[in-house]
């Protein structure tokens, strides 16, 4: 639609859509709708869960068991191919012995806090862990933007179970 104006000065005319007032009654109208909708009106934050902090990790023959400080909001747990076994930050694979893999992911959970200007250890342990079997090792996979991964390597694909007990997570096998 175009909006030619020549030869109107003086002239009662009807406004046409493209003239300023009745771009901005429409601005003001739409404005109204959208207010009216819930849009662009106050908007209410979502409080961010807070971080479930890794505090120490065991291996124990047929299970691992994960201490935190608080709760991990969400646990994961599957099995998974040798070949996927990789740092969720550089890509770098992770050598583990067992012929199985499962891994676990805490979320939302880290291993260190914020303070200030000070990253603080709440995990001090070893990265990798050894174990007896059927349960060979673990080793920590991820720990980036409050997701925590381990790997976990077996002696032979074994059904898990996950099991909580408070703060403390531990996942089972056989």
């Amino acid at each position: 639609m175009s909006c030619n104006l020549a030869g109107t000065v003086g002239v009662a005319r009807r406004a046409r859509p493209c003239e300023p007032t009745v771009v901005r009654r429409r601005a003001a109208g739409l404005l109204l709708v959208l207010a009216a909708a819930g849009c662009g009106g106050a908007k209410q934050e979502q409080a961010v869960p807070a971080n479930a902090y890794l505090t120490a990790v065991h291996v124990d023959g047929s299970r691992v068991r994960f201490q935190f400080e608080s709760r991990p909001q969400t646990v994961s747990t599957a099995h998974a191919p040798r070949s996927s076994l990789a740092e969720c930050g550089s890509g770098a694979p992770i050598k583990l012995a067992g012929r199985s893999f499962v891994v676990v992911h805490f979320q939302p959970a880290a291993s260190a806090r914020i303070d200030g200007e000070k990253v603080v250890a709440t995990y001090t342990g070893p990265k990798r862990l050894a174990g007896p079997g059927p349960v060979l090792g673990a080793a920590k996979s991820c720990d980036f933007e409050a997701d925590l991964g381990w790997a976990i390597g077996l002696e032979r694909r074994l059904p898990f179970h996950v099991s909580r007990d408070g703060s403390a997570v531990t996942v089972s096998f056989g």
